[in-house]
């Protein structure tokens, strides 16, 4: 095996050595060569250089020593062989999702390109390449009040815990929208920042306004769930209690405790983590994944003034919802690839969770 490495590796250091001069042109291109399927398709931007093909070699072979590009795959251009091993990546680790939102994965020698926008003045030869997770809109709802309330008639704590598991594997992958979080932007969009109802009629009684002009508030909010619960949720039971669970009597319950076990040891490894898209300096507008308690609860009017208050700001928002730099290195792709990986695994975990959670309207 460590002969065919280094001789992957001695034929792409050939191809793609450093030469030439310490700058490079940014070329106008219709789409970035390595930006994966996407449906909003935009321009992006790639570095013309004769050593420009040195972060892609790296990552090729990065992706070789994964097994996810082989010596049987055709013979294409080095972008296109590094796009194969990334959608196989993903695409492979992912599968069918359900309830959490498809990815899409852009490469580029800049921030901009996996944006979308074009770079035509010129810049050295990028020492990181930027990776980032794009989102849509297109999500489905998982309506998980009734069987969160199931399981915790079943097993006291294991609804809460697996609302707050759910929420906390959402948060660290691709952001989650759910009666928490969706609280936490409700104050934000509606009560100047209040986390309680006594604190919003604090504030609207040192500016001089009557509450009966504003239709939603704190308490209005939390009415809209059948238990106070679904707003504050928290892991009530540990590993143990849940290895207790695997055995009861009905089925369900035992594979909701499993696979909450899968997702608590994930969570656990901090690599499995993404990271925000705070490099964009502008807020992600989307999330991964909604959780909703049933179709009568307020989240989906929040989320809707929440998008048409971005349409009206979209200067300060981004559909990417995660953004990598990444040394060009062989080793440092190596490690980033390791950790997507397990990022993409903590994603599929909580799709399928979701799916054990969700009750659709017709069996309500």
């Amino acid at each position: 095996m460590r002969g065919r490495t280094y001789a992957v590796s001695r034929k792409l250091t050939e191809e793609f050595g450093v030469s030439g001069s310490a700058s490079a042109s940014i070329k106008r291109h219709p789409n970035d060569p390595l930006r994966l399927p996407r449906k909003c398709l935009a321009p992006g931007a790639y570095v013309e250089h004769a050593s420009a093909g040195l972060p892609l070699a790296n990552l090729a072979l990065a992706l070789y020593e994964e097994g996810l590009i082989t010596e049987a795959d055709p013979d294409w251009g080095l972008a296109e062989v590094v796009k194969l091993g990334l959608m196989r990546l993903t695409e492979g680790t992912l599968g069918d999702l359900v309830f959490v939102a498809p990815v899409d994965l852009a490469v580029s020698s800049t921030l901009e390109g996996c944006e979308g926008f074009s770079v035509e003045e010129s810049d050295p030869v990028p020492q990181t390449y930027w990776l980032a997770l794009e989102l849509t809109n297109a999500l489905e709802p998982c309506f998980a009040g009734k069987r969160l309330l199931e399981l915790e008639k079943a097993v006291p704590g294991l609804g809460k815990t697996a609302l707050d598991v759910a929420q906390s594997a959402g948060a660290r992958t691709t952001g989650c929208w759910s009666p928490l979080f969706v609280r936490d932007l409700s104050s934000y969009i509606y009560w100047r920042g209040a986390d309680t109802q006594e604190e919003w009629l604090e504030e609207l009684e040192a500016s001089g306004e009557d509450p009966d002009d504003y239709g939603f508030s704190p308490k209005q909010y939390e009415e809209g769930f059948e238990v106070d619960w679904a707003c504050s949720a928290q892991m009530e039971l540990d590993g143990f209690a849940l290895v207790q669970a695997l055995d009861h009597p009905d089925p369900a319950v035992g594979d909701v405790a499993e696979k909450l076990c899968e997702i608590m040891c994930l969570l656990n490894n901090r690599r499995s983590a993404f990271p925000d898209a705070s490099p964009t300096d502008r807020e992600s507008v989307y999330r991964g994944c909604l959780i909703r308690w049933d179709e009568n609860d307020p989240i989906e009017q929040v989320i809707d003034d929440h998008i048409e208050y971005a349409n009206q700001g979209a200067d300060c928002y981004t559909t990417l919802c995660s953004v990598w730099d990444v040394k060009i290195t062989r080793e440092d792709f190596s490690e980033w690839l390791k950790s997507y990986r397990l990022g993409l695994q903590l994603y599929k975990s909580l799709d399928q969770l979701l799916a054990m959670l969700h009750t659709s309207v017709k069996e309500e």
